[in-house]
């Protein structure tokens, strides 16, 4: 039944389709490889850069679209751009005038597959380690393209964190504030989010987002799950994300959310 209701899933990738050291389970590589091979629509829906999304959907078989910068940034195979949000300029100076200066926080500025910072700080290196490649050191940020995310990383557990998300929201100057992470602060322009690119992406396919079954861990995959047909979160999820979800699995690092998609769509998986 529900192989003939949905035509796909769209993955978040950190904390969801990765496992806690960043790599894919061989039984959620064996998952994505039998979908596609069905024809069915596999997508990558990340906060992440476009660069280490690439990296991920081409060790996966996968044939694109993809979504990075928190939806910002929608692309295919080749890097060819489908849709991309830039941030205003002047929000963007507004942020940086305020906030480029805080030791608490590192500025990273996000334009395509640019990837900008002012200084490669310790939280800079330690975000590196995980995307897989460096940044651009700009000191100051003296120059730059347009912007399709900002993020600020300030320290795991800091009583910062949420005061920092609730300043940006209070700005209101077009603007979407969420969080990937308790200490990444996303910034994209607003009414951008991972809902939006998974509708965008289904419909490049000649589907709904209501076709769709989609998995996240964090507060800004609440649109996504919202948008789809099947919303699916997992174990360790914020509360307001598992309000969100039909279906609340496990670990990243148990295959709980491969086992629970493999038999969703066993059917479909059927020699």
């Amino acid at each position: 039944m529900v192989s003939a209701s949905f035509r796909g899933v769209a993955f978040d990738l950190d904390g969801t389709l990765l496992r806690s050291d960043h790599s894919v389970s061989p039984e959620m590589r064996s998952l994505c490889s039998a979908l596609t091979g069905q024809g069915l629509l596999v997508t990558l829906i990340s906060s992440r850069p476009p660069r280490s999304v690439e990296q991920i959907a081409g060790s996966l078989g996968l044939q694109g679209p993809w979504a990075a910068l928190n939806g910002a940034f929608i692309f295919g195979p080749g890097r060819t751009m489908l849709d991309r949000s830039s941030l205003p300029e002047a929000t963007v100076e507004h942020i940086l005038a305020r906030y480029g200066r805080d030791e608490r926080i590192s500025l990273n500025l996000y334009a395509g597959f640019d990837w900008i910072v002012q200084a490669a700080d310790r939280r800079v290196r330690a975000e590196a380690d995980i995307v897989g490649f460096p940044p651009t050191v700009d000191a100051g940020f003296s120059s730059r393209p347009a912007i399709e995310k900002l993020l600020m990383i300030t320290d795991e557990g800091s009583s910062d964190n949420v005061r920092l998300a609730e300043e940006l929201a209070a700005l209101d100057d077009g603007i979407a504030v969420a969080r990937s992470k308790d200490n990444y602060i996303e910034i994209t322009r607003s009414k951008i989010d991972k809902g939006r690119a998974l509708a965008f992406i289904a419909e490049r396919r000649g589907l709904s987002a209501r076709e769709m079954i989609a998995a996240g861990d964090g507060e800004n995959d609440i649109p996504m799950l919202k948008a789809c047909g099947l919303p699916i979160a997992m174990g360790h999820s914020p509360q307001p994300l598992k309000q969100a979800a039909e279906l609340v699995v496990g670990s990243n690092d148990d295959d709980s959310l491969t086992d629970a998609i493999g038999r969703l769509f066993r059917a479909a998986l059927a020699p």
